[in-house]
């Protein structure tokens, strides 16, 4: 894919513009500057010349300028420069054509001085052949002056158009890195560029991967949300269409049905709360959680009693624990975190969960029916993997075994200066 020509070939043609009309202005300027630079020089050497005549009375001879003489007696003169001088009015005049009459020069200047009657009393004449630096617009010097004008020109469109190649270039690579598919891994042209350009796709490289980890980030959410939550929205309702059902229950019936939508309710809360904390950016991960000192082993005992009444009969869960600890952290967090653990081992297993308690070290043991292949616990709960990822994203540490038909899950509640002292 590349750039739309539009801009490139109209950049193209202002660069050529541009270089023409230089050539244009440097072949009338160059020259005529320097013309202009004789002319003036030559009128002031005339009018130090005509002062100097002046004081001679316009008598015959030579002046201190080469090729500058005064002419009084015109019988010393050959017949036709005599008969040339006195047909010029008086005044300036300047020849630069043929060879005068009687002269073998083609560029002259003539100062004609008037009389006291107005008749001309003497003639100045300046030959200045050799001395201009452009001798007429055929000459080699002025022809060479406008030659160099337009090889001037012509490199500066070159190096234009040079560089709006290579700009576009850049822009080319840039264009290919934007319209990449997203998983094109690989490090583009543009990126390796040493230039501004590089330097843009290396940013629109970060900010593009960033963009994609949150869209991720919440494409997840989304998927675990709405899974997450069929769970504790169906013990909500199923708890109230019990209450609906039994309108003559007594008390403690009622009490613990309550319980059961509360218990509900609080776990979709969590599990909200947890989710939009894993949607955000890593940076500052722990921002926005509660921060406080919880007793891990009550927490753990409340959740294993609430699985066992959720889970019915069929639940078998033998609880040990062996020490008690306070726990730095997310009380919330890690309800979410052994809740779903909890509940995906009741559901994978065959009912029957050992879970053991040894100071901030949780295990949970479950008799897995899936087969040996199957590597990853999916289904109930959000999977080890977001598991522990949000393990890791306060500092505790998940990790799961298979032994044989077992699944063995451990959690360390310990944050590592912690474990360092235990």
């Amino acid at each position: 894919m590349s750039s739309p020509p539009r801009l490139r070939r109209g950049l193209s043609v202002l660069i050529t513009a541009f270089g023409g009309a230089l050539a244009l202005t440097y072949a009338w300027v160059v020259p005529r500057l320097v013309l202009d630079t004789e002319d003036s020089i030559f009128a002031r050497n005339l009018e130090r010349l005509r002062a100097q005549a002046a004081q001679r009375a316009g008598a015959d001879g030579p002046l201190d300028a080469p090729g500058a003489r005064v002419v009084r007696d015109l019988s010393n003169e050959p017949p036709e420069l005599a008969a040339f001088l006195r047909s010029l009015a008086p005044g300036v005049h300047e020849f630069n054509d043929d060879p005068l009459p009687g002269l073998s020069t083609s560029e002259l200047i003539v100062a004609v001085e008037p009389g006291p009657d107005g008749a001309p009393a003497w003639w100045l004449l300046y030959d200045v052949a050799g001395l201009e630096a452009l001798e007429g617009p055929w000459s080699l010097l002025y022809l060479g002056a406008v030659g160099g004008g337009f090889a001037l020109a012509i490199a500066a469109t070159f190096v234009g158009l040079l560089a709006s190649r290579r700009l576009f270039g850049a822009l080319d690579d840039l264009e290919q890195l934007v319209a990449a598919e997203p998983a094109a891994a690989q490090t583009s042209a543009a990126e390796q560029r040493d230039d501004e350009i590089g330097r843009i796709a290396r940013l629109w490289r970060r900010a593009e991967t960033r963009l994609r980890t949150a869209l991720a980030r919440e494409q997840r959410f989304t998927r675990d949300a709405s899974h997450e939550l069929r769970t504790p929205i169906a013990a909500a309702r199923g708890a109230l269409e019990l209450l609906r059902s039994e309108p003559q229950a007594d008390l403690r019936r009622r009490e613990e049905l309550h319980r059961r939508v509360d218990a509900a309710l609080v776990e979709m809360s969590d599990l909200v709360h947890a989710f939009l904390w894993l949607a955000r950016e890593p940076d500052g991960a722990r921002a926005g959680l509660d921060r406080e000192e919880f007793e891990l082993g009550a927490l753990v005992e409340r959740l294993v009693a609430e699985r066992a009444a959720l889970s019915g009969a069929r639940a078998r869960i033998e609880f040990e624990r062996r020490t008690s600890a306070l726990v730095e952290g997310s009380e919330r967090l890690a309800r979410v975190i052994v809740g779903n653990v909890l509940g995906n081992a009741l559901t994978h297993g065959d009912g029957a969960v050992r879970v053991e308690l040894d100071g901030p070290r949780l295990v949970l043991t479950n008799r897995s029916t899936l087969l040996a292949h199957e590597a990853q616990v999916e289904g109930f709960g959000f999977g080890l993997q977001i598991a522990s990822e949000l393990c890791a994203r306060f500092g505790w540490t998940l990790e799961s075994q298979r032994r044989d038909d077992e699944f063995v899950v451990r959690i360390d509640f310990a944050l590592p200066a912690q474990s360092a002292r235990t």
